[in-house]
């Protein structure tokens, strides 16, 4: 049996495709025992491989899970089977489920309800749901009050109720049971709702954002001086270590080493160790400070992520946070983010040769947990997966460490080593955008800093710092930031707008070429693409035939009304095509689906879904921007199945929003249309 064979065991659709949980006498709980719902990828070898729907704890990934393991049987059926159909199916058969962290959230209170049903020697939520209405009000008072507490002090309320709520819950909750839950939140006076207001991260200083990358160049300076000399005495280190004699297993690589080779490497290797020590932190400052990539995207980073083309340098990861996909894309970048992400490969790779040399000539005495995560280690790739050691070799998850108060147990790869003090002028200019507050969250949410403090960077911060810069120095507009923030929707970067234009020009020097380098990538792949024949939108097509006949030709303006050709350009052969496009193409809006070269002219501002701009001889879409387009047609057919399902009488309340999915899904046919590449002979 496979995922969508459980899921037809598990639920039943009604007449509108409703998902309801099959009842648990109707389930054949053997065969769906061992059914795989997930796989996931670990360096921990007891946490790698199938999650199965018989097991207690669901895992998406080594840092997310769930744990149905204190639940009564029938009990963790339903519940696990309410899990498995939010996170893959949503509410309607054949419909789109929700990202798992998102669902383990919803699922917590029901989880901790079902427990409590248990010390009651209640076996199952259908159970609780058939108990006559005054028993299921004061177990759910009882609930509300002593396991849960709601409603006790000022408390900022993290429970998501979705599977309390009729018609959400996949039939968990009969509709009685959810009416009296809801009752009594209101009885006792309990608001659910968020009280405060959200903050949004705070910028980084401009003084402190200086000083965080004096030191990062300080120390990729340093690392760089001490790479040539550090990698000769590794190589001759992993030479010896393959002839090394070790016969007896050992624990991990340390015991490896220190029985093959004992110490006679450690103080010819020490000097590079020490250059080289937390490098990946500083590698990982560069890419959120000069990219605006979020945490979870540049820690995606993997080994040739560095890209350079045409004198232009990018930096390729995965796109996260949009959906549960996963899509690879480039993040334009400055020379230094480029030189320090390749100065970091190179001693990757090199530490790679140690694990590399140590599965090969030693496989035999290492234990199986120990050969697992060498193996996944190298398979991984991952730019930040190597943990920094003298001899030894190690990889770990690419994830940040957190502060902690003991310092025997603070991780070195965390930005709580950035440490530096605030003046009074940076308490000004964090006043003066709104956001001097230490926290967004928790205890310390809102508490304001003073002059003296130290300042706590997080990982977000860089992101808002880096479209904040753009914004108050005119290197740009929403669009641009969507663009390379990778956003399909302006509603996300409203926040930045409202600092930008309350600041003066500040970090210049840091970020100077910005600008210019956005604006040549873009024009230079326009030009490339227009050679290749493959750009899509009117104004794509015009520049495909431009190249095709190597003509351009100048149309009237707008205000002339007669659309004539008043010139045409001839050029002698592609090259010459492209140079004259990079050196005109200047005035360009960055767009998640594609660009518009009609600058001011253009009526249409930051257009979330614009069909109408597919026919305008303005509008540009390179091969990147096709993933948004496909993005926006799989989500336009997917609203137009479900409407299609909805009785005539339903279908006239939405009539208005099926014409924009309509309009949406027969715009991406046009641009995603396939067509053969151009081919033109080009002439020396």
């Amino acid at each position: 049996m496979n995922l969508i064979d459980l899921m037809e065991q598990i639920a039943e659709p009604d007449e509108t495709g409703l998902l309801t949980i099959t009842p648990y006498s109707d389930i054949d709980h053997q065969l769906v025992q061992s059914v795989p719902i997930a796989s996931v990828t670990s360096l921990n070898h007891f946490l790698h491989g199938d999650v199965r729907f018989g097991d207690d704890i669901w895992r998406e990934n080594a840092k997310r899970s769930v744990d149905f393991s204190g639940l009564p049987i029938q009990t963790k059926h339903e519940i696990k089977a309410a899990v498995l159909l939010a996170s893959n199916v949503g509410l309607y058969e054949g419909g789109n489920g929700q990202k798992f962290d998102s669902v383990t959230l919803q699922a917590a209170p029901a989880i901790k309800l079902g427990s409590y049903l248990k010390d009651k020697d209640i076996a199952s939520l259908a159970e609780f749901n058939t108990l006559p209405e005054l028993i299921i009000r004061n177990h759910i008072v009882n609930f509300i009050c002593d396991v849960l507490r709601l409603g006790e002090g000022d408390q900022i309320y993290t429970h998501q109720f979705r599977f309390f709520q009729e018609h959400l819950n996949y039939g968990l909750l009969t509709p009685r049971t959810c009416e009296i839950f809801w009752d009594e939140i209101a009885r006792h006076g309990i608001d659910l709702n968020r009280k405060q207001v959200v903050l949004s991260h705070p910028i980084i200083p401009s003084s402190i954002l200086k000083q965080v990358i004096a030191q990062c160049e300080r120390r990729l300076h340093e690392a760089s001086a001490a790479f040539e000399a550090w990698d000769s005495i590794n190589t001759h280190y992993i030479e010896a270590l393959a002839q090394a004699r070790v016969c007896k297993p050992v624990s991990n690589t340390s015991s490896l080493v220190r029985v093959g080779l004992g110490e006679k490497f450690n103080s010819r290797l020490k000097e590079g160790y020490l250059a080289f020590d937390n490098l990946k932190l500083y590698v990982l400052v560069y890419i959120l400070a000069y990219t605006g990539m979020r945490k979870e995207e540049a820690l995606s980073c993997k080994i040739g992520c560095a890209k350079r083309k045409d004198g232009r340098f990018y930096i390729e990861a995965t796109l996260t946070k949009t959906d549960e996909s996963e899509v690879v894309m480039l993040w334009v970048a400055n020379q230094d983010t480029y030189d320090a992400v390749t100065l970091l490969e190179r001693y990757v790779l090199a530490m790679h040769k140690r694990a590399e040399i140590i599965l090969e000539k030693h496989s035999d005495v290492l234990p199986t947990e120990l050969k697992h995560r060498l193996t996944e280690g190298l398979k991984r790739k991952l730019l930040f997966g190597v943990a920094d050691n003298l001899t030894s070799i190690n990889f770990t998850e690419a994830r940040l460490g957190s502060e902690s108060n003991d310092p025997s147990k603070a991780s070195k790869f965390s930005l709580h080593h950035l440490r530096f003090t605030l003046t009074t002028q940076d308490i000004d200019q964090l006043e003066s955008l709104g956001c001097n507050y230490k926290s967004t969250r928790g205890n310390k949410r809102g508490d304001k800093y003073s002059a003296g403090s130290e300042f706590n960077i997080t990982s977000h911060m860089f992101r808002h710092t880096f479209a904040w810069f753009i914004i108050a120095n005119r290197l740009g507009d929403l669009d641009d930031i969507k663009h390379q923030y990778k956003h399909l929707a302006s509603s996300m970067t409203l926040v930045y707008t409202a600092r930008g234009y309350e600041t003066a020009d500040e970090l210049i020097g840091l970020f100077e070429d910005f600008q210019e380098l956005l604006v040549d990538n873009i024009a230079q792949e326009i030009a490339q693409e227009a050679s290749e024949g493959v750009l899509k939108g009117a104004g794509g097509e015009i520049l495909n035939k431009g190249a095709k006949e190597l003509v351009f030709s100048v149309k009237a303006t707008e205000a002339s009304s007669t659309g004539r050709t008043i010139k045409q350009i001839h050029f002698k052969d592609l090259n010459a095509y492209a140079n004259f496009l990079v050196q005109n193409i200047r005035d360009i809006r960055g767009l998640p689906h594609g660009y518009c070269t009609g600058g001011s002219d253009c009526k249409l501002k930051n257009v979330g879904i614009p069909s109408g701009c597919v026919y305008c001889p303005n509008y540009v879409v390179t091969e990147r921007q096709r993933v948004h387009w496909r993005a926006m047609k799989g989500f336009a057919d997917r609203k137009l199945a479900v409407y299609y399902e909805l009785p005539a009488s339903k279908q006239a309340d939405f009539e208005l929003l099926a014409q924009s999915w309509k309009n949406t899904s027969k715009a991406a046919s046009i641009i995603l249309t396939d067509s053969n590449p151009l081919i033109v002979e080009t002439t020396s």
